[in-house]
């Protein structure tokens, strides 16, 4: 099995593929599938590379190294945000403009955390309400995602639907 198929597959996955995932969708033996990573792992430590096989959460991924990671980031802003705070700012651009403290009876205290990391990367603000703050989406953020408006993400008779949709369980993905 050619390497080269390995790194196309990898490439274009958006999370670590495990070796059994990549040997059902490439219809190749996972024994093969375990060969050509290893030869592309081989590959890839040749000097001068940018980047690496690496395995993590149960699978493998390509990923910049380390040592060149914050030159080429500008290229790739928001890139590194982790599903945790991805799965917060989901609720603050369907279920807001809503309260802080809301957000983290359903999200759980790292709620706090992941806000921060929003507001400093533009996505949400916040306005002082009471003893806590009220959260929404930014321009920012309709930009990134390309939309035009909140409603073409969230119908107005469809907001009740993500009610239980992000609970504090979701905390121990991390």
């Amino acid at each position: 099995m050619d390497p080269a198929l390995i790194e196309a597959a990898l490439f274009v996955a958006d999370r670590p593929v495990s070796l059994a995932r990549l040997a059902q969708v490439l219809d190749v033996a996972p024994a093969a599938v375990g060969a050509a990573l290893h030869a592309l792992a081989e590959d890839l430590q040749e000097e001068g590379r940018g980047i690496e096989l690496v395995q993590e959460a149960g699978g493998y991924m390509l990923r910049v190294r380390a040592e060149l990671a914050d030159k080429v980031r500008p290229l790739a802003p928001h890139q590194d945000i982790g599903e945790p705070v991805l799965r917060t700012l989901a609720v603050v651009a369907y279920r807001g403009p809503l309260l802080q403290a809301e957000l983290v009876r359903m999200r759980g205290q790292r709620a706090y955390g992941h806000v921060r990391e929003l507001i400093d990367r533009g996505f949400v603000e916040a306005e002082e309400e009471g003893t806590s703050k009220r959260l929404s989406v930014t321009d920012t953020f309709l930009n990134y995602f390309g939309l035009a408006s909140l409603e073409e993400l969230r119908p107005a008779d469809d907001r009740s639907a993500w009610s239980d949709a992000a609970s504090p369980a979701d905390e121990g993905v991390a």
